[in-house]
């Protein structure tokens, strides 16, 4: 038999993923659990710490593997998710959530940080003590992003004001981790923390008014406008440019849903990016639970960490950000708001990947942030999903989100 290449494998692992998680959506939906939490728990169930494994040694072949080529298509998803998210409420979405917005990125971030370093400091270093704090700080606009689609709020006004919450909020928390870099890094003068901020902050406000100015320019010419896939060409642009940057893809992709948002091809890129994402929507939490070995929870010592450290974080999380919600919103809605910003993703995964690398971290640490980041969005997830019914406004009526709650719910197959 004929070596199959890597490559076929994890194109047939990527579809498994899909297939069985759409498979499982019209389950979870009946008794109330958000698709991402069922996405998140096959993913664990399918890895190869699990029955990926067992099935992996059945048929001789790396099937459920986390490779390079897995992650891609998982980069892309979530891609896919915050440029979807940038589209549904465009540069005006941005201007109506104001400094409001902006409050509650910096107390959602400042108090779960300061609530975490405090406590872990009395029997951590210094170092890691920080980066716990950092990892616990950042909300996950994926799972944002995922929450407001799946429960049909990116056009409210709580929606918009939890998107760009959550996209200001990884700013914030890659603030945070420039800072802790630095200290960790022994250049913990105030001229080299406060010319880093100065430096991110600059870049992100230029990135963002640069791309409003010149792509909705660009997508006037009409060869430009007429050819489909550029506003993913754009897209690609600004990730790699963001990314160069030292910033996370999800905000490049941010950035440019904002920017195509208010172009003349806005409604026909919203159309493409729906379709993509009932494709690729879920693959995301499906391969973030891949990743997570099981087998931690069977070391007491780091489960008791973990959920002390889930705790602080969600605690923080939703005390740093209700207050500023409640001037906004009524109580309940101010509640739900704060909720759905309490899961924690990318920002955590990023400070692990660093923590594991500089030697700061141990495995056992990393494995309390993965813990952690899992358990704040699975129950954040299920409580947001509970408010969400009371503030979801009445059906639009259009014809492209019919279209899409048609294809979501599984009619016309």
């Amino acid at each position: 038999m004929a070596l199959v290449p890597l490559s076929y494998y994890a194109l047939l692992e990527v579809f498994i993923f899909l297939a069985v998680a759409e498979l499982l959506h019209s389950f979870t939906s009946k008794v109330g659990l958000p698709n991402l939490v069922s996405d998140v728990l096959l993913g664990i169930l399918l890895s190869g710490f699990a029955l990926g494994g067992i099935l992996n040694a059945l048929f001789g072949a790396p099937i459920f593997v986390v490779n390079d080529y897995l992650l891609l298509f998982a980069d892309f998803s979530v891609i896919l998710l915050l440029f979807a998210a940038g589209l549904a409420g465009g540069f005006a979405g941005l201007r109506s959530a104001g400094v409001g917005a902006l409050a509650a990125a910096l107390a959602g971030d400042l108090v779960p940080f300061l609530a975490v370093f405090a406590l872990f400091s009395q029997f951590y270093s210094l170092s890691v003590a920080l980066l716990l704090g950092v990892a616990a700080s950042g909300t996950s606009s994926a799972v944002v992003a995922s929450l407001l689609q799946s429960e049909d709020l990116r056009g409210s006004d709580p929606g918009h004001f939890m998107m760009n919450v959550s996209a200001l909020d990884d700013v914030v928390a890659l603030l945070f981790l420039s800072v802790a870099l630095t200290i960790v890094g022994g250049q913990a003068g105030v001229l080299a923390v406060t010319g880093g901020v100065l430096e991110l902050v600059a870049a992100w406000i230029i990135l963002l008014l640069a791309a409003v100015l010149i792509l909705p320019r660009l997508l006037r010419i009409r060869r430009l406008r007429e050819t489909r896939g550029m506003p993913f060409l754009f897209l690609f642009v600004i990730i790699v440019i963001v990314v160069s940057l030292g910033f996370s893809a999800i905000i490049g992709a941010y950035i440019a849903g904002i920017a195509i948002a208010e172009s003349l091809v806005a409604s026909r890129t919203r159309e493409l990016t729906e379709v993509l994402l009932l494709l690729f929507g879920s693959l995301f939490f499906v391969v973030t639970g891949a990743q997570f070995d099981f087998h931690i929870l069977f070391q007491p010592g780091v489960v008791v960490l973990a959920l002390v450290l889930a705790g602080i974080a969600a605690l923080g999380k939703f005390a740093g950000v209700y207050p500023l919600a409640r001037r906004r919103f009524d109580p309940a809605t101010a509640r739900t708001v704060a909720l759905g910003t309490v899961p924690l993703g990318e920002i955590g995964l990023i400070v692990g990947a660093i923590g594991i690398t500089s030697g700061v971290l141990s495995q056992t640490q990393l494995g309390e942030i993965l813990l952690m980041s899992l358990l704040t969005t699975l129950v954040a997830s299920f409580l947001f999903r509970r408010g969400a019914r009371r503030i979801r406004p009445a059906p639009s009526g259009s014809p492209v989100g019919a279209l899409v709650s048609a294809a979501n719910s599984g009619i016309g197959k």
